[in-house]
C-alpha cells in the first residue's frame, strides 16, 4: 500500500518537473533558433543586387519589392549607386545568382571558388521553394537563401549619345547566406539541452524519491503503531475475557448451587471486568490526548511542593517492597502550567519506578534548576532497559521483558498516557538506562 502511495507521489512530482524543465528548455532553444534566423535574415538583406555591365553599356537594375532603383541622367539611365557594388561587413559569406523566369542562370555575383554546377544546383534548389525559409545543403554546408522578383533595363549607347532603344528584363535574383556555423550552433545547443535535460530528470528523480520516502515515512509509522495498537489491545482485552467466560462457565455448571458458595466466580469476573474497563479507560484517555483533545487548566503553583507530595503517596508499596527512597528536591521552584497533569505524569513516572525495582532497591527522585530549565528525574534501580528497547518505552503496551511484566499489574499505557500529556504541556519527557544499573526518567520545563 505504501508503495503505491510512494510511487504516486514520485509520478506527480516527475510529471510536474518534467512539464516545468521541458518547458524551460524548449523555449531556450526557440529563442535561440528564433533569434539567430532573424540574424540570418538580417544578413540576407545587406546582400543587394549589383550592377551588371554589358559591353555595349550600363544594365540598371530595379528591385521590383522594395529593393534598390536606379536613378535617371538627362536622357539616359545612372549607373547603380557604388554602395549597391558592395558587400556589407555584416553581411557574412553570401553570393547572388540572377536566373530568368526560365531558371536559367544569367549572371553570378560571387568572390567564391565553387564549381557553375555548383550554382546551378543551388539555384535549383533555391527556386523549387522560392517562399521557403528552409536552408538547402550543398556539400555539407547549409545556405539560406532568398528570392527576389527584379526587373533590369538595358540599353544601347553610341559614342556617350544616351539611348534610344532599351529593352526590360525579368528576372529573379537569389541570394544566399551560409548559415552552416548557425545550424551547427543549434544543433549543439539541441543537443546540450537534452543530455541536460536527462540529468536534470535523473537527479531530481532521485532527489523526489528519497523526499517521497520520507513524507511517507511518518504514515508507515503511524500504521504500523496503529496495528501493534489493536494487536496489543486485543491480546489485553483477550485475557479478562477469557477469565470472564470460564467464570461464567463454572457458574452455569453449578447453577443450583447458592450465591453465596459461588462468591469466588463472582469476584473473579467483576476483577477482570475492572481491568476491561480500566484497560478501554487509558485507551480512551490516550487516544484522547494524542488527538490534542487535552483541556489545559493552567495556573502558577509550586513544582516543588507537587513533587514532594507526590514522593509521600509511594511511602507505602515502597516499605512493602522494603525499597529506599531518597529526595533532592529543591525548594521554591514556581511554575506555570497544569498542576492535576503535571501530577499525572510524576504519579505514573513514581508508580513505574515501584514496581520495576527490586526487592531491596532504591528509588531516587530529584527536582533541579539546570541551566535556563527545570527537571525532575526519577531513578530506580534494577535490571534497566535494553538499549534496543529504550526507544520503545513510550510506545503503547510496552512491558519491557515478557517474563518480568507478567508477574506485574498494568497495562503498559501509563509511560505512553505520560509521554502524550508532557507533549501537551510542552515539556519534555525522556528515558535513559544502563542494564543492570538503573533506569531514569527526566521530566523537564524550559524556564
Amino acid at each position: 500500500m505504501f508503495k503505491k502511495i510512494r510511487n504516486r507521489i514520485l509520478l506527480i512530482n516527475m510529471l510536474m518537473a518534467s512539464s516545468v524543465v521541458i518547458i524551460a528548455f524548449v523555449v531556450i532553444f526557440a529563442t535561440t533558433y528564433t533569434r539567430e534566423w532573424n540574424d540570418n535574415r538580417d544578413k540576407l538583406l545587406f546582400a543587394l543586387p549589383v550592377q551588371h555591365m554589358t559591353t555595349s553599356g550600363a544594365t540598371i537594375i530595379q528591385e521590383s519589392r522594395g529593393g534598390m532603383e536606379s536613378g535617371r541622367t538627362g536622357m539616359g539611365f545612372a549607373e547603380a549607386p557604388e554602395s549597391a557594388r558592395r558587400f556589407s561587413p555584416n553581411a557574412g559569406l553570401s553570393f547572388s545568382i540572377f536566373v530568368d523566369l526560365d531558371n536559367e542562370i544569367v549572371d553570378i555575383n560571387s568572390m567564391l571558388d565553387l564549381e557553375y554546377e555548383t550554382y546551378a544546383l543551388m539555384a535549383a534548389k533555391a527556386m523549387e521553394a522560392a517562399d521557403s525559409t528552409k536552408a538547402i545543403n550543398v556539400d555539407g554546408r547549409m545556405w539560406q537563401y532568398k528570392v527576389s522578383p527584379i526587373t533590369v533595363y538595358s540599353g544601347e549607347s553610341f559614342f556617350g549619345i544616351p539611348p534610344f532603344i532599351f529593352t526590360a528584363y525579368e528576372l529573379n535574383h537569389i541570394r544566399f547566406l551560409d548559415v552552416t556555423d548557425s545550424y551547427r550552433s543549434i544543433r549543439s545547443l539541441a543537443l546540450m539541452l537534452s543530455g541536460l535535460l536527462i540529468v536534470t530528470l535523473a537527479l531530481f528523480f532521485i532527489i523526489s524519491r528519497y523526499f517521497a520516502n520520507r513524507a511517507i515515512k511518518p504514515m508507515e509509522e503511524a500504521w504500523e503503531k496503529q496495528t501493534r495498537f489493536i494487536t496489543d489491545a486485543s491480546h489485553e482485552l483477550k485475557t479478562p475475557l477469557s477469565v470472564i467466560n470460564a467464570n461464567c462457565g463454572v457458574l452455569y455448571t453449578g447453577k443450583e448451587e447458592t450465591v453465596g458458595s459461588q462468591l469466588k466466580w463472582v469476584d473473579s469476573i467483576m476483577r477482570a471486568a475492572d481491568r476491561m474497563a480500566g484497560l478501554v479507560s487509558g485507551m480512551m484517555s490516550l487516544v484522547s490526548l494524542e488527538d490534542n483533545h487535552l483541556k489545559l487548566q493552567k495556573s502558577l503553583f509550586d513544582l516543588s511542593e507537587a513533587v514532594a507530595d507526590a514522593t509521600v503517596e509511594i511511602e507505602a508499596p515502597s516499605l512493602e517492597k522494603g525499597l529506599r527512597i531518597t529526595r533532592d528536591i529543591e525548594p521554591g521552584i514556581e511554575i506555570e502550567s497544569d498542576k492535576e497533569h503535571v501530577a499525572k505524569i510524576l504519579s505514573v513516572l513514581l508508580d513505574n519506578a515501584v514496581k520495576y525495582t527490586d526487592s531491596g532497591g532504591e528509588v531516587s527522585v530529584s527536582l533541579l534548576r539546570e541551566n535556563r530549565g527545570i527537571i525532575c528525574a526519577v531513578r530506580n534501580s534494577g535490571a534497566g532497559i535494553p538499549p534496543e528497547d529504550l526507544p520503545h518505552v513510550f510506545d503503547r503496551f510496552y512491558r519491557g521483558d515478557p517474563a518480568r511484566s507478567s508477574a506485574i499489574s498494568g497495562y503498559g499505557l501509563g509511560l505512553s498516557i505520560a509521554k502524550a500529556i508532557a507533549n501537551q504541556l510542552g515539556a519534555k519527557l525522556t528515558a535513559d538506562s544502563e542494564l543492570d544499573e538503573y533506569t531514569e526518567f527526566r521530566f523537564s520545563f524550559e524556564a
